[in-house]
Formats: structure tokens, C-alpha cells, sequence
């Protein structure tokens, strides 16, 4: 009940050599692709080659199989209902915090660990012949602008050392990567092979997850369009994929309203985390891992607790298979329950809160942990610079 890591049926072999099992390892493989790739992607260029390799070893083979063990596989998350009284225990329906956060956790990880190593060492006197810094470079580079700025550096004594990047072909390549997204969403919650959709409605599942894609799109897009004068499709491709993360966490346990309404959270907050990240924190967050994926996991993970309604999910983690709260077949529920429902307040929020933040420490101390010993190792390996 207290499960901490499965012990039998790893490789696929033994009790793990059934169809079922073949099905559950084809439904995780995309994901945990995705899981390694948001910080590999983060730390693009950034960190020692070393580094990113253990970091995708550590996400892959130790912090996917654990969180997904906790929370699908029948662990101490999921049986937070059984153990604590805590409405159904976890629900994280199709990998709102399982994958994204915890990916953003290791990003964020590295981001604080490796990014600070590389700026201290751009910032060293140089060793060879200056270039002048143009201005695109310390416009781009907050931190960079700061120390020519403020300290014993000049314009003229800084290393110039980054080489720019190709551009991007914006808006194309944003919005064919945010179809992707909404189209793998969708794919992904219909294809689970853990869910009994005899019991739930499947068409409601992709519903709520294109509502979802919809109102995170349209709210960072009418933003940014008043703000700035202009719509930004990049902000709102990055307002999809959070909306599509947070709405995957219920899937079809909230009505389609609370789906819009979840959507377009998750898709508003995505410009003003971006501004706090890169402006108040200072953090080099150049695919905006935090504001998407962390940031839309967590969100999504807590928006169960208050707009699950009770239509669905009944005996979800083994909690009221025929009566919940004293009412029959009542499912998950949070807050907002529908009429005729009991609402489980705050035992399904608690939930989801305690799950949301086990996912996330326990990710990001164990990758600053991997990226600190590695990136200490690697500069003692390199010597002096």
C-alpha cells in the first residue's frame, strides 16, 4: 500500500511478458521521450555532453519509472485514498505532472546548476583578442548586459564567445509544433490501456483535452495582442501546450466548461511566468520549460481538486467502485461537484497537492544532484580555464 518502486517484471520478462504489458510500454515510450527531451532541450548547447547524457539516463531509466510507479502503477500516490483518506488518491489522468512536470523539474534543475557555471565563465577576462559585444547579444542575454553594465567589464573586455543561433521560422514551425501537440494529446489519453472506457467516456476525454488546447491559445494570444499591439503566435503555441498539459490531468473527469476554463489558466499564466522567470528570477529558461511544462503540470494536477465533478472515474485507484461519500457510483470529485454529487473537499485537492509536490522535489533534487556532481567533476577534469 505504501509502494515505493515496483520489483518484478523489469526488461519485460517473466511476469511482464504479456500483450498488456507490451501495450503499457508502447502508451509510456512517446512520453518518456518527451520527459528526457524538455531538459535536454533547455540545456541545449549549455551543458558538457556529459552531462545531458546522464540527465537522460537519470530521467529515463530513475524519475519516469518511479513517478510512474507512484502514480499508475499502483504506489504510495495512488493509494493516498486508501491510506490517508484522501479522496481517490492522486489523479493524473494522462501525465499532466507523471511527465511534464517532472521533465520541468530537471530542466529547472539544470537550469540553476549548469547556467550559472557557463555565465561565470563567459564573464572571466578573456584569454584571446576581444569582439565587441553587439547589442542584440546583451539585449538577448539579460545577465551578460548587467555585467558589462554594472561591473568591471566593458563593452570592449567582454568574451564574446556565444555564436548566434539560425533563425527560427516563426510562426510556421510554432504552430506545427503546437498541432502536434494537440493531436498527440488527444491521442495519447485515448490510447491508454490502464483505463476501463467501458466506464468512461471517451469522446468527452478528447473533447476536454481540444477545449482545453483552445482556451490556452486564445487567452496569451488576446494578450499579447493588446499588449503589444500585435498577436504573438509564439506565446500562443506556448499558451496551447499548457493548455493541453493542464487539461490532461482530468481528461474526462470535468465538464467541458471547466476543461475551457482550465485551458485558458494554464494559457494566461504562460507570459506573465515567462516575465517573472526571465526578468525577476533571472533564470535562462529559453524554451520555457517552467511556464509550459511545470507550470501546466502543476496546474493541471491541482485543477482536479476543484473541477472534477463526480460523473466519472468511479472506483478510480480502487476508492468507491460503487458508492463514494455515501452517494452510489459518485466518482472523482473536487470542489465543484455536479447536482445530485457530494463534493470531496479538501481531501482531493490534498491529494493533488501532496502528489504535485512529491513530483516535483523529489525530481528536482535528485537532477541537481546528477547535474551538480557531474558539472563539479567535469571542471575537475578540465582543470584551470
Amino acid at each position: 500500500g505504501w509502494g515505493m518502486v515496483g520489483l518484478r517484471g523489469f526488461g519485460l520478462l517473466r511476469e511482464a511478458a504479456t500483450p498488456g504489458a507490451y501495450a503499457l510500454f508502447l502508451w509510456q515510450l512517446p512520453w518518456v521521450v518527451t520527459a528526457c527531451l524538455i531538459p535536454l532541450l533547455a540545456l541545449r548547447g549549455r551543458a558538457p555532453a556529459l552531462v545531458s547524457l546522464l540527465a537522460g539516463l537519470g530521467t529515463s531509466a530513475l524519475l519516469y519509472p518511479l513517478a510512474g510507479n507512484w502514480v499508475w502503477g499502483g504506489g504510495w500516490l495512488a493509494n493516498l485514498g486508501d491510506n490517508l483518506s484522501l479522496g481517490h488518491g492522486l489523479v493524473d489522468f494522462a501525465g499532466a505532472g507523471t511527465v511534464h512536470l517532472l521533465g520541468a523539474a530537471v530542466a529547472l534543475a539544470g537550469i540553476l546548476v549548469v547556467w550559472p557555471v557557463r555565465a561565470r565563465r563567459s564573464l572571466r577576462e578573456p584569454t584571446s583578442p576581444s569582439v565587441p559585444l553587439p547589442a542584440s547579444a546583451l539585449a538577448a542575454d539579460p545577465d551578460l548586459a548587467s555585467a558589462v553594465a554594472d561591473g568591471p567589464l566593458s563593452r570592449a573586455q567582454a568574451d564574446w564567445a556565444p555564436t548566434p543561433l539560425p533563425p527560427v521560422h516563426l510562426p510556421l514551425l510554432a504552430t506545427l509544433g503546437a498541432g502536434l501537440v494537440t493531436l498527440g494529446g488527444v491521442g495519447w489519453v485515448l490510447a491508454n490501456p490502464l483505463v476501463d472506457w467501458s466506464a468512461l467516456p471517451p469522446a468527452l476525454a478528447a473533447l476536454n483535452v481540444l477545449l482545453a488546447a483552445a482556451g490556452g491559445a486564445a487567452l496569451p494570444l488576446a494578450y499579447t495582442w493588446l499588449v503589444a499591439s500585435r498577436p504573438d503566435p509564439l506565446m500562443a503555441a506556448r499558451g496551447l501546450a499548457a493548455g493541453v498539459i493542464a487539461g490532461s490531468a482530468a481528461g474526462p473527469l470535468m465538464p467541458p466548461w471547466s476543461a475551457l476554463a482550465v485551458g485558458a489558466i494554464a494559457g494566461l499564466l504562460v507570459p506573465f511566468t515567462l516575465y517573472a522567470v526571465g526578468h525577476w528570477l533571472r533564470w535562462d529558461d529559453r524554451t520555457a520549460a517552467v511556464a509550459t511544462g511545470g507550470l501546466g503540470g502543476l496546474w493541471g494536477l491541482l485543477s482536479v481538486g476543484l473541477f472534477a465533478d463526480g460523473r466519472w472515474g468511479q472506483g478510480w485507484n480502487g476508492i468507491g467502485a460503487d458508492r463514494f461519500l455515501g452517494v452510489a457510483q459518485q466518482g472523482v470529485t473536487g470542489l465543484l461537484a455536479a447536482p445530485g454529487f457530494q463534493r470531496d473537499w479538501p481531501g482531493q485537492m490534498q491529494a493533488q497537492m501532496v502528489g504535485a509536490a512529491a513530483i516535483a522535489l523529489f525530481s528536482f533534487l535528485v537532477a541537481w544532484l546528477i547535474f551538480a556532481v557531474v558539472s563539479a567533476a567535469t571542471r575537475a577534469l578540465r582543470g584551470p580555464e
